[in-house]
């Protein structure tokens, strides 16, 4: 059976004696804090609930949403994405279907994995801002900054590994890539990165900088205009700044 809990910015939902049920007070709490932390930052605030889906595996979610790939969560994070309108189900099961609506996050919770804190809140809460950002690269950015680690390691760290032994992307290419070509490319290795180059412009140029070319519709010709320097240097001042 589904069970709801409503705080001022949410609807949780989950399944009746699951560790999210015992749980639901602390998360409730956790998220809120998020909330408020995600929205300070981007001077935005969001016009209605968030609906929180909490699943026991991330079989389940993935059987609804990432082509039978299991899938920790997502954010629908607009109106008219294909997944709206879906009838999914927290357990699989009959008895604990639903359809499935914009705006709303999708997670695991249970023993090992625990899908909450700031990342997919942001995706939906971008959407004020920038409901279709062209940057595959910044949107996730934008929600590791918020998360602030990948795995439990500071997004810095990562990336300042990845450039003492070579391993840096290119974030000047990266940024201008389409959707399906950055998530062909290892997570690990784009996702704390984008992080840590949004903690990096965020510092030197202010998050309304970062915003206007997360809103652009060409980052590349635009960065100029926005920062005085190409993506290319951006770039090469990002590699110099993890030292």
């Amino acid at each position: 059976m589904i069970c709801c809990y409503e705080t001022e910015h949410y609807v949780f939902h989950f399944l009746e004696n699951s560790l999210a049920a015992r749980d639901i007070g602390t998360i409730a709490a956790e998220q809120e804090k998020s909330y408020e932390k995600i929205c300070g930052l981007l001077n935005v605030r969001f016009p209605r609930k968030i609906n929180y889906w909490l699943y026991e595996s991330p079989d389940v979610v993935g059987r609804y949403f990432c082509d039978g790939e299991p899938c920790n969560g997502l954010a629908i994070d607009s109106e008219t994405g294909d997944e709206i309108g879906t009838v999914a189900s927290l357990s699989g099961k009959d008895e604990d279907r639903f359809t499935v609506e914009p705006f709303s996050v999708h997670a695991v919770y249970e023993e090992r994995i625990k899908c909450i804190g700031e990342h997919e809140d942001t995706h939906v809460i971008m959407s004020q801002i920038c409901p279709e950002p062209v940057s595959s690269f910044l949107a996730e950015g934008i929600a590791m900054f918020m998360d602030g680690t990948w795995w439990g390691r500071e997004n810095r760290l990562w990336a300042r590994e990845f450039r003492e032994n070579g391993e840096l992307i290119d974030t000047a290419e990266v940024i201008c890539i389409d959707q399906d070509q950055f998530y062909d490319l290892e997570s690990v290795k784009t996702y704390p990165v984008g992080g840590a180059w949004t903690e990096f412009i965020a510092e030197r140029f202010g998050m309304d900088k970062f915003l206007r070319l997360y809103c652009s519709e060409n980052p590349d010709r635009d960065a100029k205009e926005i920062f005085g320097k190409s993506l290319s240097e951006l770039h090469e001042m990002f590699a110099e700044w993890l030292v």
